[in-house]
């Protein structure tokens, strides 16, 4: 149990309150003890790790989840904040098979089937490569083998296919989202919607 505790995700909020990165409680709780973070609560109340320790005691025979040890027990942060961390949140995301799964949401971009099954899911690019399409967020979408047979080297008008949508780029901030657990983007919403994400 403690060891899923520890992989848990806590959002991180850079000194401009903006959100920059996902990481596990367990590294939250290193930065903490280093002194480069701090606990911020959807009140917008920082703490240090020693306050939080003592906030914790008020939790304890609560609800709340808590790392223990035989000294003290903490109360598992939601965000942390570096006040000494200037830069700013990733533009890009990068183009890999599993972001652009979770952007199509594991859906054929043609006929709109949930492709589960690892095994049913193919890349298509919309111009075919054979014609100079690249492999770029723009031209490439998640599609079922079906579709992709019927549509073969041709473009999705000449093989009578209609996208659901236009293939673009993601945001991070929307797309690492997806991949959490509901409650998380939950508890994040406070912080997210100061930075202008869109939950």
């Amino acid at each position: 149990m403690e060891n899923g505790i520890l992989q848990e995700k806590v959002l991180v909020l850079n000194k401009y309150y903006q959100a920059i990165q996902i990481t596990t409680v367990q590294k939250a709780i290193c930065h903490l003890v280093k002194g480069t973070a701090k606990v911020i609560t959807t009140d917008w109340t920082t703490h240090t790790f020693s306050e939080w320790i003592e906030i914790s005691k008020f939790y304890e025979n609560g609800d709340a989840r808590f790392i223990k040890s035989p000294s003290v027990s903490i109360l598992v942060p939601d965000a942390i904040y570096l006040p000494y961390y200037k830069s700013l949140p990733r533009s890009e995301v990068v183009f890999s098979r599993q972001n652009l799964l979770l952007r199509d949401g594991y859906r054929c971009q043609y006929c709109g089937k949930l492709l589960k099954n690892p095994r049913d899911r193919t890349i298509d690019h919309v111009i075919p490569k054979s014609r100079g399409g690249k492999t770029v967020w723009t031209n490439v979408v998640l599609c079922c083998k079906k579709c992709n047979l019927k549509k073969g080297d041709r473009t999705p008008e000449e093989a009578g296919l209609k996208l659901l949508k236009q293939p673009k780029e993601p945001k991070w901030q929307a797309l690492i989202l997806e991949s959490f657990p509901q409650h998380k983007v939950q508890v994040w919403k406070v912080f997210l919607s100061f930075a202008g994400i869109n939950s």
